[in-house]
């Protein structure tokens, strides 16, 4: 760890690990901008089929020191039992973690809540006992209504509480700011976007070719697949031209089957499973552009990759879509209105040639970068300590 610089505890409520690789993967790109700027130390934990009650993974990568904490699953039957048990491993889980970082890095200056549930209980637990101030990112599409409204009485009561009592709340964007403000009585507002590694996803000059990209988690309730499929179809009855990539860790197989259900011509289309994040960055730079028809976002890190690498995007006017995408970097379409995919689809189609790559990849770079991002977290910590110091 570096003297003089600021100590974060990064507490996340998800984070990629040995069950999930991928989860919470914006959240580490997070912990990465942090650090170039402030000592950062990641704690996680999280339920896992195992014999011991706890087992305590660490390493540093990146220049973020990680600590990951495995409990062993309550298997009562009895809900309320379960809830209770689960709810004291948690906390043991957090404890271990978090004794183990300060012996690292010795005192934090501020806890760095990542999702506020299911981890802001000890943020809370943090602030109360110890004096430390936290602040939230925020990236959870279940704040939204109607989802947050579906949430149990005791689930809400949690999360309002954590937002009330952060010292700062960093919502990826407008969008999901408000829906916050209608949980929490709290003022305090910072929009910080989520991060892209530009040393891994830059543009490259390349003549179009009409082919377009889509990468997702394939979920089709989110992602409205069949949706992009059906477009997709109709499109080949105009002009055979293009062609589509649909790419993800999801049931991809799922949506070869519907491909051929709906008899999509096959020289049209390539549906495969997950890539590395350097394999996503090498498939964007050989497409021309990025389709994302969501049925609801926050703020899709994949968009900003793509502009990132300067490709223009379509996608559907959901969460904070349409403070990404404008009129020199994409179009935005209603989600779930198949007819106006089609016709903007066919016209970006048409005018790939007038979207400049490198200026919409400069405009994203200065906005998604490690150093503006980091920036924006350590005025935020300066803030707060500041304001400390001055009680």
């Amino acid at each position: 760890m570096v003297p003089n610089k600021f100590n974060i505890l990064f507490l996340t409520s998800w984070y990629p690990n040995k069950i999930e690789p991928k989860n919470g993967n914006f959240i580490q790109q997070h912990a990465i901008a942090t650090s170039k700027f402030c000592n950062v130390a990641v704690l996680h934990v999280l339920a896992n089929n195992q014999d011991e009650d706890f087992q305590i993974e660490e390493q540093t990568q990146a220049g973020v020191y990680e600590v990951i904490v495995y409990y062993k699953k309550i298997k009562s039957t009895f809900p309320v039992i379960s809830q209770l048990l689960k709810l004291k491993k948690r906390r043991v889980a957090h404890l271990l973690g978090y004794n183990k970082i300060l012996n690292k890095i010795g005192t934090i200056d501020v806890c760095h809540l990542n999702v506020v549930y299911p981890s802001g209980d000890f943020a809370l637990y943090l602030k109360n006992k110890f004096k430390i101030p936290y602040i939230i990112s925020e990236n959870w599409t279940s704040l939204h209504a109607p989802y947050y409204n579906s949430l149990n009485p005791m689930m809400k009561k949690l999360i309002s509480t954590t937002f009330d009592n952060a010292s700062v709340i960093c919502p990826v964007s407008e969008d999901l700011k408000k829906s916050i403000q209608k949980i929490s009585t709290n003022n305090n507002y910072q929009i910080v976007p989520n991060v892209v590694n530009t040393d891994v996803f830059y543009p490259t000059q390349k003549i179009p070719e009409k082919r377009i990209l889509h990468i997702s988690n394939l979920k089709n309730e989110h992602k409205n697949i069949t949706g992009i499929l059906d477009t997709i179809k109709e499109l080949s009855k105009i002009r055979t031209d293009f062609k589509i990539s649909i790419i993800g860790d999801g049931d991809y197989e799922y949506f070869i089957r519907y491909a051929k259900k709906i008899n999509l011509p096959e020289n049209l289309y390539k549906i495969e499973g997950a890539k590395s994040y350097h394999e996503v960055a090498e498939l964007m730079r050989a497409h021309d552009m990025f389709l994302l028809f969501s049925n609801y976002e926050n703020l899709p890190c994949v968009i900003a990759e793509a502009l990132v690498c300067g490709l223009p995007v379509l996608t559907s006017n959901v969460g904070g879509t349409s403070e990404m995408v404008n009129e020199t970097n994409g179009i935005i379409v209603p989600p779930a209105n198949n007819i106006e995919l089609l016709k903007q689809l066919n016209s970006m189609l048409d005018n790939l040639n007038s979207y400049k790559t490198h200026e919409i990849a400069n405009e994203a770079k200065n906005k998604y970068c490690y150093e503006s991002v980091g920036r924006k977290f350590l005025q935020v910590y300066q803030n707060i300590i500041n304001s400390k110091l001055e009680k």
